[in-house]
């Protein structure tokens, strides 16, 4: 179950307990009703007060009841929700849910949505319901064994009839689901490809493709909405038929011939409705739990243990000493990406990588912190091989600078600090190393900067991706084609930054101007090795 596996497992537990009683709650109003007949036919006056005073007191404690179990259920639907958002978001965060932006919010907003309505929320009313049958029956016991047990037989014909409907459902589920990832991904590019399609007047061919798209979706919807609804509506003929009228005809004959009483019999029916009704309903729900059968599958693939705090590594540990590749070799879907390549470098030394576009300069960066595996040769750091130390201890030796560098829309702050807790005299200290003052002199920290940095400079964003990692302290700093796309006033000021701090520098460019790299300890071709 979802819920079980997902939410609060005491909650639920309260949860199960509170269904039990207010699953007796229709058993209570089948005896009131028994009990009002049976005074009514005996001229009791007696009876009746006593019931009508009993019923008015059970209804009152059943309302007390009922208000709690709701309360109790949307908060286990809320808490189960956010577990399982939590749970899509940390993975994909730990790269373990690898999906392009397009699926993982279709499946956040989309997907995780049908799950909720289509499936946690009809597990805790299909558990509901089938205390409501159970306590139906024993209750229909009370009142004469051999009609309930007729009525019991007639409500599970259904129940087999539905599950001839299971797979189309679950086939039509997955359609739906696989043309809404379609759909989100051509919105993600109509978003951001906007001035595109204006500036070379491809409106029309866009709009196009979005109604297309819009209408597979839709389709898919329809379809799998008829294929639900279709099999609900086998089941109810099914469930009237043989749930309904053959089990209350036989009443009526009971009645008749005298082996039931009236009043008996109306608490049967009463009773009934707690058996049929909910009955058909688990089997409605059950078939609309079934479109949430591929998310499902794809959360129980992910793995549910918290990763827990990450342990920083002690200043001593930290220590940069020397980094050293030999004859290294990278290999990414069996092809070979780089060969046989060394590369020393100490504490405090800053070099320059050059090599043509496409060469794998940044693939041999991420290979550098970990991301990406070394296929043959030796990477070792502080003369111990990268094996023995953990990708997160690993990656708490660099500082990455992009070239294309990633900015949250949100403030400078949050962009440098991101989220963590840093004290203001080491904010202000890299705020003014990565000579970002100006711009928060002028804006503030809690300026937003807007969606990818629309707001700011491609000279400031790379700034504020400097400040993010010099705020870290880490001691290698790893440089990406990062003034590739500045201007050469920008490019120089941003080098002026980089080649000025205490850190270790690895830059990678394929091209960058003869003085600037002068300016390096070491300048390597990888063209030419």
């Amino acid at each position: 179950m979802i819920t079980w596996r997902y939410g609060n497992k005491a909650a639920f537990m309260l949860l199960v307990s509170l269904d039990l009683l207010v699953s007796i709650q229709n058993v209570f109003l089948a005896f009131v009703t028994s009990s009002f007949i049976k005074s009514a036919t005996d001229k009791n006056m007696t009876l009746f007060f006593r019931v009508a005073y009993l019923s008015v007191i059970g209804f009152i404690i059943i309302s007390i009841i009922n208000w709690f179990h709701i309360s109790l259920k949307n908060k286990i639907i809320r808490q189960t929700n956010l577990r399982i958002k939590h749970i899509f978001t940390k993975n994909i965060i730990d790269g373990i849910n690898r999906v392009d932006s397009a699926n993982g919010i279709a499946t956040m907003t989309g997907d995780l949505k049908m799950l909720e309505t289509n499936g946690i929320s009809n597990e805790l009313l299909m558990i509901e319901q089938a205390f409501t049958v159970v306590a139906a029956v024993i209750g229909g016991i009370y009142f004469n064994f051999l009609t309930t047990f007729i009525f019991v037989l007639g409500s599970l014909i259904p129940v087999l009839i539905s599950r001839f409907s299971q797979s189309g459902i679950q086939r039509s589920s997955q359609n739906w689901s696989r043309n809404n990832t379609t759909y989100t991904q051509f919105l993600k590019d109509i978003f951001s490809g906007s001035d595109t399609i204006r500036l070379y007047l491809a409106k029309r061919e866009a709009l196009n493709r979005a109604d297309k798209s819009a209408e597979s979706l839709e389709y898919a919807l329809n379809r799998m909405n008829n294929t639900t609804g279709h099999a609900n509506v086998y089941t109810t003929i099914a469930a009237l038929i043989f749930g309904v009228t053959i089990p209350f005809g036989f009443g009526i004959y009971q009645t008749i011939t005298g082996v039931l009483t009236l009043a008996a019999f109306m608490g049967i029916v009463q009773i009934s409705n707690s058996i049929s009704n909910p009955l058909i309903s688990m089997i409605s729900e059950g078939n609309v739990i079934q479109t949430t059968r591929s998310i499902k599958n794809r959360l129980d693939e992910l793995p549910i243990t918290e990763s827990g705090r990450v342990v920083l590594i002690n200043d001593k540990r930290k220590a940069f000493k020397s980094l050293a590749l030999k004859e290294v070799s990278i290999q990414i879907n069996q092809k070979t990406i780089l060969n046989d390549i060394s590369l020393d470098l100490t504490s405090g030394e800053k070099i320059l990588i050059k090599a043509p576009s496409g060469f794998g300069k940044t693939t041999l960066l991420r290979a550098l912190i970990g991301d990406v595996s070394v296929h043959s040769g030796e990477y070792r750091l502080n003369d111990l091989s990268v094996s023995q130390i953990s990708k997160v201890e690993l990656k708490q030796y660099f500082g990455f600078v992009h070239q294309n560098p990633f900015i949250f829309n949100d403030t400078i702050i949050f962009n440098i600090t991101l989220g963590q807790r840093f004290s203001q005299e080491l904010i202000e200290e890299v705020v003014h190393e990565a000579k970002l003052t100006t711009l928060v002199t002028q804006k503030g920290l809690d300026y937003i900067v807007g969606e990818n940095g629309a707001n700011i400079s491609g000279g400031q964003a790379q700034r504020i991706e400097i400040a993010r990692a010099l705020i870290r302290k880490r001691p290698v700093l790893l440089a990406d084609e990062v003034t590739s796309a500045l201007d050469e006033k920008t490019s120089l000021s941003i080098h002026d930054l980089l080649l000025g701090g205490a850190y270790s520098l690895i830059e990678v460019a394929h091209h960058i101007d003869s003085d600037t790299a002068k300016r390096f300890d070491k300048c390597i071709d990888l063209s030419q090795i």
